[in-house]
């Protein structure tokens, strides 16, 4: 059995615990959805943007207490979605990049219970 690709509407909504900006279009896969979610923890604010069928994810977070920028990522070549923890306090992504020849990127993000990201390249084996 093949493993999804990308979390579906219902794990999203559960994920970020509110609606795009923009809502869901309707009969349309996610994948080929614009997508804005906006969240925070207790620290952070973050911006979530997913145009998943081009392969694009985007991320913005804020530290509420001065309004400076932790970071802003960007990824134009994601091949894969996994929500790994969707607890109540605890909330992680594990993202999937096209790598260089025999190489794979996974970034790992975690927004609860406190913002963290870590990026890591793997060797394929292929």
């Amino acid at each position: 059995m093949r493993r999804k690709q990308f979390p579906d509407r219902t794990d999203w909504l559960s994920f970020f615990e509110t609606w795009p900006d923009e809502g869901f279009e309707r009969d349309m896969p996610i994948e080929y959805q614009d997508l804005t979610f906006r969240f925070e923890n207790e620290e952070e604010r973050f911006v979530v943007t997913m145009s998943l069928g081009v392969q694009e994810f985007s991320l913005k977070a804020v530290r509420k207490k001065d309004a400076s920028v932790l970071g802003v990522y960007a990824f134009k070549t994601v091949r894969h979605v996994e929500i790994k923890k969707d607890r109540q306090h605890e909330k992680e992504l594990l993202i999937l990049l096209d790598g260089v020849e025999r190489f794979v990127i996974t970034i790992e993000i975690t927004f609860l219970p406190s913002f963290c990201i870590m990026v890591k390249e793997h060797f394929s084996g292929e």
